[in-house]
């Protein structure tokens, strides 16, 4: 930056693209919440069955994979809107004087 600060504008722009990338990630993470369940109910059904060799095990460690993969970008996103939040209540502040 050259020292000057964004217009609320510019911010409320910028913390508007971060929720809706947090709602995606939201979304992927629920969508992949439902896939370790489903693959538990497997899990459940090879148990009750007598199998012992799981054949979605590879399926898992991708999901669990995912899983975190997306947390951690939830994370990260959460932080971005932390920071924006602080800049938008800087603007204002300084707006308000």
């Amino acid at each position: 930056m050259t020292g000057q600060s964004r217009s609320s504008g510019e911010i409320i722009m910028d913390r508007v693209k971060i929720v809706q990338a947090i709602a995606q990630a939201n979304t992927e993470q629920l969508r992949l919440n439902q896939a370790a369940s489903g693959l538990m109910v497997l899990d459940m059904k090879d148990t009750r069955d007598g199998v012992e060799d799981h054949t979605h095990e590879d399926m898992r460690a991708q999901n669990d994979a995912a899983l975190k993969e997306n947390t951690e970008t939830i994370n990260r996103l959460e932080a971005e809107l932390a920071v924006l939040d602080e800049e938008l209540q800087a603007v204002m502040k300084e707006q308000a004087e």
